[in-house]
């Protein structure tokens, strides 16, 4: 690989390292723009609140927003093109040049194609539409990127239109072949555009079915009538019948193998003659084109009627600073090819002095580097224009690179700078508005207050309820109730062979006592089965325990549906502007459980637009409790369950004993029978005995429970706090008259706030 190309592969590495950061600045651009859209609804709504006087909503205005919304477009579109110059894996090189000045010559003599694929002429222009060619070692093809009817219409036929003020310009292909063209106009311009539109209607039938928008590849051998007018031998022959495919084409794209060294990435830019006479064909020549090209020729040829650099050509290189867009150096950018002929020296010599003294004022490339050569010979073009130029490039391009990007920043921070005023002067607006609209913090702040007393009160009720019920001297009937049906449960249940029947049940005894050789291999597991039945049909009680609990989940959520049941209304009721006063009890619906109700609250606790996770974790909290007789009562009558093992305790000695001594007979089994009988009755009964001294104790538990709840809802570090964040959030719920429009004026309010607030850091972004 040459040094040259070696030097612009490692420019093509060092853009790319750019991509990045200027791909971030062209987001930020774009979300600045997104945001300021956002302004402009946000402010549209608060002007439009019924809270906003006249005076605020004259003032919440933003008088320029129009053009810095253009601006920031602006701004974003310029950090994507340039994103797009260093995403390009090639260096590009534009070519143009006025009619009959060799351009379409070096371009065959750079590229290796012929007359097929760049046509050139004599006296008139052939170049129809632009074209890139690339080298490739391996493909020789044409991608032609077709006009659809919209962009055919816009693009060439409009300016036309407008060109020769005939209006109204056609909206589609079919009113365009409708459309009746004057014979001749006076004016020797328009004549010619308008006989270049007469020339593109008669032919409408040959280009009209490519207009398809898409892309069509085609081979080399065929691509001259895409790209090239027609020949005038090809119009003498066809008359208006001549096809014009070019018409249909927007851009074509060229791959084949370039005959010269440090072209691998290398891009050359077939640009339409400067100077040719079509409808606007001077901006059209050069638009789009910033930062798509790196560098520019500009072929010039010395004849006998022009030896000099005219206005023709002084207005073409014109057009190409605006494609050099910031780069500062006209002369890095825009390069001279003087084109000669080595049979009129003559010619050369006074276009040479010419350039000399009028472009660069008297020292050779002052202004402009010119390369001379003969445009036809392509070994002299290789050594005379490209690989100079390519060595220029190679060492130029960074600084022009860094040109862009620094132009570009410093075009879009007079931007910025517009924006941030116009945000300084919209928050002095939106602090007037502070002062003369929304709900002082301290009207929230004793609704809240109100609210935590209200429900504090009522808690405070229940729990004085639950205390006498629990240290009352009435004992629970529904317990004692609960009871009695256990014990009775578990008496059948013993009279009835313990679950097997008595004859069964001895049966199976006397069976194992003669197969096992003694009584105890029956009796031991038979005393740990009654055990664990007795005790199973015993927590037949927690029925009454989860009707206590439901109970008293029903009564602390009636007491929080008093103060705020609206709020445990379904979410379309509540949006509605029939709500119901929230301090009307009836606002919960009573077929819902307390449980539901509680585990609503606990929800709209959690999920407010300002969290209370203190309020929520108290509800929760009281939601998870769990009475059951497993864990509240048999710890305590498990001794009663102590006489049915084989092993017991001897009252006077101490000792173990076995209590099982009888038969190997049926007489014995009737006797274990008995016995067994006996000690599951007396069993029960402590039981139950034992229960019934702790009826209070459910009742107990439950008061407990809920003077928790009510001390953590009420008095924890963090209550007041939670609940004016709970006001903050319901507000309009809970007292819908007081507070639903105010609110809803503070929140269009606070959304202009949020999006002046990400503009501001966006901007800020931006300047770093």
């Amino acid at each position: 690989m040459s040094n040259i190309s070696t030097a612009i592969d490692a420019l093509l590495r060092a853009r790319l390292r750019q991509l990045p950061e200027v791909q971030r600045e062209s987001e930020r651009w774009h979300t600045l723009g997104e945001h300021l859209a956002e302004l402009e609804d946000a402010l549209a709504d608060l002007r439009a609140h019924t809270t906003m006087d006249a005076e605020l909503v004259a003032a919440l205005t933003l008088p320029q927003l129009r053009e810095t919304q253009l601006a920031i477009a602006q701004a974003a579109d310029s950090f994507r093109v340039i994103a797009s110059r260093f995403t390009r894996t090639t260096v590009n090189i534009g070519v143009s040049g006025a009619a009959r000045m060799g351009k379409s010559t070096l371009l065959q003599s750079i590229s290796g194609l012929d007359d097929n694929q760049i046509p050139t002429g004599h006296g008139i222009p052939v170049t129809a539409v632009r074209s890139r060619i690339f080298h490739s070692p391996a493909v020789r093809r044409a991608e032609l990127e077709m006009h659809s009817p919209e962009s055919f219409l816009a693009a060439v036929i409009s300016p036309l239109h407008a060109a020769l003020d005939l209006s109204p310009v056609p909206r589609t292909v079919a009113e365009f072949r409708r459309w009746v063209y004057p014979e001749v106009l006076p004016d020797t311009r328009d004549r010619v555009l308008l006989t270049r539109l007469r020339e593109l209607h008669s032919a409408l039938t040959s280009y009209e079915p490519l207009l398809t928008g898409g892309v069509k590849t085609v081979p080399l051998e065929e691509v001259r009538p895409f790209v090239a007018y027609p020949t005038h031998e090809e119009i003498t022959k066809a008359g208006e019948r001549v096809g014009r495919a070019y018409a249909a084409v927007r851009e074509a794209r060229i791959e084949c193998a370039f005959p010269h060294e440090h072209v691998a990435r290398i891009g050359i830019v077939d640009l339409p003659g400067l100077g040719e006479v079509a409808a606007d064909a001077d901006r059209r020549h050069v638009a789009g084109l910033r930062n798509e090209v790196d560098a520019v020729l500009v072929v010039k040829r010395s004849s006998d009627t022009s030896s000099f650099f005219d206005e023709t050509d002084t207005a073409g290189l014109g057009l190409l600073d605006e494609v050099r867009g910031f780069v500062r150096s006209t002369g890095e950018f825009t390069y001279l090819v003087h084109n000669t002929d080595p049979d009129k020296p003559h010619l050369a010599e006074n276009l040479r002095g010419d350039l000399l003294r009028n472009l660069n004022g008297g020292e050779p490339d002052r202004f402009f580097t010119v390369f001379e050569t003969d445009v036809r010979d392509a070994e002299r073009v290789g050594l005379e224009v490209l690989g100079p130029l390519l060595k220029r490039m190679a060492e130029g391009l960074p600084v022009m690179d860094a040109e862009v990007l620094a132009g570009t920043r410093t075009q879009a921070s007079s931007v910025r700078d517009r924006t941030r005023l116009q945000l300084t002067d919209l928050r002095l607006t939106l602090d007037q508005v502070a002062r003369r609209a929304g709900v002082p913090e301290e009207v929230n702040d004793a609704k809240a207050a109100q609210l935590r007393s209200a429900i504090a009160r009522r808690l405070r009720g229940l729990v004085a309820e639950l205390a006498a019920e629990a240290h009352g001297s009435i004992v629970d009937r529904g317990f004692g109730e609960a009871l009695e049906k256990a014990y009775e449960g578990v008496l059948k249940w013993i009279q009835d062979g313990f679950g097997k029947g008595a004859d069964a049940w001895r049966e199976e005894a006397l069976t194992c006592m003669i197969t096992e050789g003694h009584a105890a291999a029956f009796a031991g597991p038979e005393f740990s089965r009654i055990r664990v039945e007795i005790s199973r049909r015993f927590a037949a009680l927690d029925d009454f325990f989860t009707a206590r609990l439901t109970a008293a989940w029903d009564r602390t959520a009636a007491v929080l549906a008093a103060e705020c049941g609206v709020l445990f209304q379904h979410s379309d009721s509540r949006q509605a502007d029939s709500v119901s006063s929230s301090h009307d009890a009836g606002a919960t619906p009573a077929a819902r459980p307390g449980r539901d109700v509680l585990a609503e609250l606990a929800e709209l606790f959690a999920r407010s637009s300002q969290p209370c996770p203190g309020l929520a974790s108290a509800v929760n909290s009281l939601l998870d409790v769990r009475l059951e007789y497993r864990t509240l009562l048999y710890p305590r009558v498990r001794p009663d369950l102590a006489p049915l093992n084989l092993q017991v305790t001897h009252p006077d000695t101490g000792e173990q004993m076995q209590q099982v001594a009888v038969p190997l007979t049926a007489e014995g089994a009737e006797n274990l029978h008995e016995l067994f009988n006996s000690l599951a009755e007396q069993a029960a009964f402590r039981i139950q005995k034992s229960l019934s001294q702790e009826a209070a104790v459910p009742a107990a538990v439950i008061h407990a429970l809920v003077e928790q709840f009510e001390d953590t809802l009420i008095r924890s570090g963090t209550s007041v706090m939670e609940f004016r964040r709970f006001v903050r959030s319901y507000r309009n719920d809970l007292w819908p008259a007081e507070f639903k429009g105010i609110d809803e004026a503070n929140s269009r309010f606070a959304r202009v706030l949020r999006i002046a607030q990400d503009i501001s850091n966006v901007l800020k972004e931006e300047q770093r």
